[in-house]
């Protein structure tokens, strides 16, 4: 699919592209969308920043509730490859769901999705006493058509927090 729409782009030229798209095509940009956010939850649920910083483009753009937004595709790298080397006492599961995906032109697209994020700790798997949610995080993210194919070029993250749990600490 990917393929399919980089050949389209380039016999079409991005401006006509960034027209309006048809039904189908309409349908392949919300799947890429999609596929690049559930690339995202996987490189969060594996801490793998490889799966995470590369659908970004170059000057993309991450932040997450009231923090400073981490701008570049290099910067993204940097702060989750931070992350990934962090030890910590638990570690992430994420659900993600409630995608929406509003195509603006054959170019851009906005979103939207839902995530419920639980902990658990992979080193003593009996000790979870609870698998309940600890955040619920609404992200919001514009994906758009780029030579290397589709990429998020702004995501936002607002979390709400279970009473009790820090972030990164518990």
């Amino acid at each position: 699919m990917k393929a399919m729409l980089a050949s389209l782009a380039l016999l079409t030229g991005a401006t006509a592209l960034a027209a309006e798209p048809t039904a189908i095509e309409r349908l392949a940009i919300k799947d890429e969308c999609s596929t690049l956010l559930l690339t995202y939850g996987e490189g969060l649920d594996e801490t793998n920043p490889l799966k995470i910083w590369p659908i970004f483009t170059r000057d993309g753009e991450w932040s997450a509730d009231a923090n400073p937004a981490v701008k570049g595709q290099a910067a993204i790298r940097t702060m989750w490859e931070g992350l990934a080397a962090r030890k910590r006492p638990s570690v992430g599961i994420h659900a993600i769901s409630n995608i929406r995906f509003d195509v603006i032109d054959g170019a851009s697209a906005h979103g939207t999705a839902l995530v419920t994020m639980h902990r658990y700790n992979p080193d003593k798997p009996t000790e979870i006493t609870s698998l309940a949610a600890n955040m619920l995080i609404k992200i919001e993210m514009q994906c758009v058509a780029t030579p290397d194919g589709w990429r998020f070029d702004r995501m936002h993250l607002t979390s709400v927090q279970v009473a009790g749990y820090i972030h990164g600490e518990n």
